[in-house]
């Protein structure tokens, strides 16, 4: 594809006011080859702005044929500085022949309007907001890229050594726009609906969905308007950008789960900002997996998933001991919601990936272990497909749009009586080391004659072990002692893994029964027996390990002490 081809000329841009408030009628077309455009309207109370070169943008997902019913919602209706008006945009996107680009989560865009080009570089921006990303934007005089004309921060990361010379269009988005403005009490928002396709040689991809930006003010109002639209069209939250949707149309990358990053806590944060900073951490891990867990192509999706969501219940459960937070203890019964949904489909996974594989290679047996596949596989995408129907309704995307709103509003302040407030202005070094510290002895206290612990003991000291790994990886940036708890980490996760076996074996079981239980096929039954047999062999063999992996952790150093 040449660069030429990779944007087909159009001579017009229609310029049409959209009736958005009652008595709103349809105005006139403009040919913007003429140099004509409407007049900017100023609105009557213009907030602050976001940072510069910095775009805040939540994106909604919209079934075709929705946008007309969304236009008459009270939120727009009633705050719609201008009647809108009607765009068509054409855009490449372009990439070095290694990309190099889509492998720094950098997009790159030539955006042809009228006779204008405009050309945009996007990446992810550090901090704790979701939805924000840097952006520059500079007028270019055709197609073709030209990085000289971008602001040198612009080009500081991921951009080594691209020029010109190696770019080269890699997909296109054609869309129609229609554009509103919001002016709120504490916001200005922009409202496109944007209609069209992106195209990646012979691949098509349909676009129909909207954007929220923040103009000025307080980015909670995105969400305030998004859970507004909810209420009256199945919207589901956009966790893709149309860079990445490009990207994956054209590369068809393999899947791969994204793992929580590392812990952002520090010294200098007090109680306040740890909240934002865990739940917003959660937050982006959860959603940049829901695609990876829709595509179904790898089972590390759901595994990371699933592993926000313990996070999360973590989190608030360490944090409720201090705030007692209802907005808080509301997420965590919907983090808790999704988990149990989520559950289900990983045990088949790992069933499939994992379980039967391993054992295959030391009992092999083809056709007993080719009964189970084809017993597991029909029960494991059914599970898949009703996380698709389950991510397109209406309550996990209100739990999404609900969990950015706390975070972005800090809804836990609301929570506290004010002669309580203090507890927010803790320090993370008190803060945690109570935390932890706490942690550590219900867990001395669980694992308290281990030897003679009963298998339901034992299933709840690992959980307990558990929340005190996830608050250790929460923290540990808050002490400078790296290497006592890297340590200490490993000794937790090696115990975790002995507890583990029999947790898996019992899982297991119960997978294997209801295979089995409704059907007289040998070979499955066969097989059943080998994974069975097998798994109680690994649990008595890790059992003699136990109490020396328990003693491990015990008696070694919790590393917050002072």
């Amino acid at each position: 594809m040449t660069i030429r081809s990779a944007i087909a000329p159009f001579r017009h841009e229609t310029v049409i006011e959209w009736p958005g408030r009652p008595g709103g009628g349809v105005s006139r077309s403009k040919d913007v080859e003429t140099g004509s455009r409407p007049a900017p309207v100023v609105p009557a109370q213009t907030l602050p702005a976001p940072a510069a070169n910095r775009e805040i943008e939540l994106k909604l997902l919209a079934p075709a044929g929705s946008f007309d019913s969304l236009a008459s919602v009270p939120v727009i209706a009633q705050h719609a500085r201008n009647r809108g008006v009607f765009r068509n945009f054409e855009n490449a996107y372009y990439d070095t022949p290694d990309r190099q680009l889509y492998r720094n989560r950098i997009a790159l865009r030539v955006r042809k309007s009228g006779k204008s080009f405009i050309q945009t570089l996007k990446r992810p921006a550090d901090g704790t907001n979701p939805l924000a990303r840097h952006e520059w934007e500079v007028p270019v005089p055709s197609l073709e890229p030209d990085l000289a004309l971008l602001p040198p921060e612009a080009l500081e990361i991921g951009m080594d050594g691209v020029g010109k010379g190696v770019l080269e269009p890699v997909f296109v988005t054609k869309f129609r726009r229609r554009i509103q403005a919001l002016d709120l009490p504490a916001a200005n928002l922009e409202l496109a609906f944007d209609q069209g396709e992106i195209r990646a040689g012979e691949r098509r991809e349909a676009i129909s969905e909207l954007e929220l930006e923040l103009k000025g003010g307080d980015a909670g109002a995105l969400y305030d308007v998004a859970l507004a639209l909810l209420d009256v069209a199945p919207l589901r939250v956009g966790t893709l950008a149309k860079a990445d949707r490009g990207y994956r149309l054209a590369y068809d990358p393999p899947a791969a789960g994204v793992r929580a990053s590392k812990g952002s806590i520090g010294a200098a944060d007090n109680v306040d900002e740890i909240v934002a900073k865990l739940l917003g951490d959660c937050q982006r891990h959860m959603v940049a997996n829901q695609a990876v867990v829709e595509e179904g192509r790898t089972p590390e999706g759901v595994h990371q998933m699933r592993v926000a969501l313990r996070r999360m219940r973590t989190a608030i459960s360490i944090l409720q001991r201090q705030i007692g937070s209802p907005t808080l203890a509301l997420l965590a019964v919907e983090a808790k919601w999704l988990a149990s949904t989520l559950g289900p489909v990983r045990n088949w996974d790992v069933l499939v990936v994992d379980t039967i594989p391993g054992i295959e290679t030391h009992c092999p047996d083809e056709r007993a272990f080719a009964a189970l596949r084809a017993h597991v596989e029909p029960r494991r995408l059914h599970g898949y497909e009703h996380l698709r129907e389950l991510f397109a309704g209406a309550r996990y995307n209100r739990f999404l749009l609900t969990l950015g709103r706390t975070v972005e509003r800090r809804a836990w302040r609301n929570d506290i009586a004010s002669g309580s407030l203090g507890i927010l202005a803790q320090t993370a070094d008190e803060f945690a080391r109570q935390a932890l510290e706490r942690l550590h002895r219900k867990a001395l206290k669980g694992g308290k004659h281990f030897r003679r612990l009963e298998p339901v003991a034992q299933h709840e000291l690992r959980l307990v072990l558990k929340k005190l790994r996830y608050g250790a990886e929460f923290f540990r940036g808050v002490f400078d002692t790296k290497e006592e708890a890297q340590r200490y980490l490993a000794r937790l996760a090696d115990l975790q893994e002995g507890l583990g076996l029999a947790n898996d074996a019992a899982t297991t079981g119960g997978l294997l029964a209801m295979l089995t239980d409704d059907t007289q096929d040998a070979a499955l039954h066969r097989g059943a027996g080998l994974i069975t047999g097998w798994q109680t062999r690994d649990k008595e063999f890790a059992a003699g390990s136990l109490h020396k992996l328990w003693k491990r952790f015990a008696q070694g150093a919790p590393f917050w002490l002072p």
